[in-house]
């Protein structure tokens, strides 16, 4: 017999505002909704569980858009350079993380998020190795997942015309030449294990960037995309000399993957800082979903997307966290605050800055689309998937005059969550979570950072002594492109 719960009382989110209700949960989905006294009492009628939530706003799971599963062992480490130069140390330290290490940085990064309200997340992954690892410490989470494992076989560096000298490339290396046919047995294999799965965690393609994929690697990325059907999630002129890369190709970079088919079938692009108003107007054109990233956007100084140009244009903009070591915390409340102030610039009209409901709208409704599923996730209405979060309305930080989707936006944040549904189950009940030992996992997680920091000390010593000379090369490389 399918388990039916309902949650009763709420505060639900329903057409951008906040209407007392119930919510019927049957199987994986949202069965029924009841707003009078009334039509409550048979709702509850139905129901195996009744969950009181009268003090509680319920809304839709927030799904964070772009995120790198390793990262969260990375806590702490270098994170005060641009990214051209930060992605030196990042890359050490990931290469550091071992089966056990990338286990315990996805449960690291779960519990988080699950305190945080996110229901559903990309991991756009750059140890295709330890997929497996990955996938399993993924259903263990409960969260959904889009596994994103990366495609690439170029650099940025010799792209820019500033190759890694020597003493760089033997300990941060260079990307391999493309070993098309292995990579398509393999990624063929991945696609067979998460559909043999609980359906939760879903295989992406996960080109790094189309500036780092050859045109071999970009057929590729076109075969595998059809042959399996799958989503595909890429970085996307994320820094002004990415974008000075993207217009040495006739038209720029996003008319030519539009030329080539790279936008067609369910695609994310993260960042897009730096795309032009006629690029923003092509993606919009292929139904392609923005991630916009504001915290690490800021952190790594690659600047402020136009939120309102894409507006403008209607393409859709979803939100993400990024990495632990670029942005912080996988915090999709700051996200949202952050998204909410960025537009905000001295002399502008006010009329057209972003809306609460529109920023919770691109953290749940709008993200969905990410991980490929749009119009089945991130609304609380019948048949829509049951991936549901409790959040307090009346606590220190948010009792207000009006328990209003401003209220929340603006001072809700993972103190304030108390339970959280995915797929029509409980993970987490009154801020206790249910499917992983969250202590045990702690304690494990600080053991492997340790042994990660361990193993990347004698590469990081080498690369503090490399890092200023080819810094100054860089930045001067970068200056004579007109970054």
């Amino acid at each position: 017999m399918t388990q039916s719960t309902v949650i009763d009382g709420a505060l639900v989110l329903r057409d951008g505002a906040f209407h007392r209700g119930s919510v019927l949960i049957e199987g994986h989905s949202i069965a029924g909704l009841a707003w009078s006294d009334e039509d409550r009492a048979q709702l509850n009628a139905r129901a195996g569980d009744i969950v009181a939530a009268a003090d509680h706003w319920l809304i839709p799971g927030l799904v964070d858009s772009h995120a790198h599963g390793y990262s969260p062992l990375l806590r702490g480490t270098e994170n005060s350079l641009p990214l051209e130069l930060w992605a030196l140390h990042t890359t050490i330290h990931g290469r550091a993380i071992d089966a056990t290490g990338l286990r315990a940085a996805i449960l690291l990064g779960a519990a988080e998020r699950i305190r945080g309200g996110i229901t559903g997340t990309i991991d756009h992954a750059p140890a295709m190795h330890l997929a497996e690892v990955a996938m399993e410490a993924h259903e263990v989470s409960h969260l959904r997942v889009g596994y994103a494992p990366f495609l690439h076989d170029l650099s940025d560096y010799r792209l820019l015309g500033v190759p890694l000298p020597d003493q760089l490339r033997d300990v941060v290396g260079e990307p391999p030449p493309l070993d098309a046919a292995r990579y398509a047995g393999r990624f063929g294999d991945l696609v067979g294990l998460a559909r043999a799965g609980s359906g939760r965690v879903q295989l992406q393609l996960g080109p790094n960037a189309p500036q780092r994929c050859s045109p071999e690697a970009w057929a590729l990325w076109r075969q595998l995309r059809d042959r399996h059907g799958v989503a595909v999630h890429t970085h996307l002129l994320e820094t002004r000399a990415q974008a000075m890369l993207g217009r040495q190709r006739p038209g720029g970079l996003v008319a030519q993957m539009a030329r080539e088919g790279m936008l067609e079938g369910c695609l994310t692009c993260a960042h897009g800082v730096w795309l032009s108003a006629e690029e923003r107007e092509v993606l919009a054109r292929h139904d392609v979903t923005l991630a916009h990233n504001p915290a690490s956007n800021l952190m790594l100084g690659s600047g402020i997307m136009p939120w309102q140009a894409c507006g403008i244009c209607g393409l859709r903009v979803a939100l993400g966290t990024d990495s632990a070591n670029t942005a912080g915390r996988h915090d999709l409340f700051e996200a949202m605050r952050l998204a909410l102030m960025l537009p905000r610039r001295a002399g502008g009209d006010p009329s057209g800055w972003p809306r609460h409901a529109q920023v919770l709208e691109m953290a749940t409704r709008n993200a969905a689309f990410s991980l490929g599923l749009g119009g089945k996730l991130g609304r609380i209405a019948v048949g829509q998937l049951a991936d549901l979060v409790l959040v307090r309305c009346r606590d220190a930080a948010t009792l207000s005059l009006d328990a209003d989707v401003a209220t929340l936006v603006q001072h809700a944040g993972p103190s304030s969550v108390s339970s959280v549904m995915v797929d029509g189950g409980w993970v987490m009940r009154d801020g206790r979570i249910l499917v992983f030992d969250e202590a045990a996992m702690l304690r494990d997680a600080a053991l492997r950072m340790a042994e990660t920091r361990a193993r990347a000390a004698p590469q990081l010593a080498h690369l503090r002594d490399a890092l200023p000379a080819f810094s100054l090369r860089f930045l001067e490389a970068a200056a004579a492109w007109g970054c």
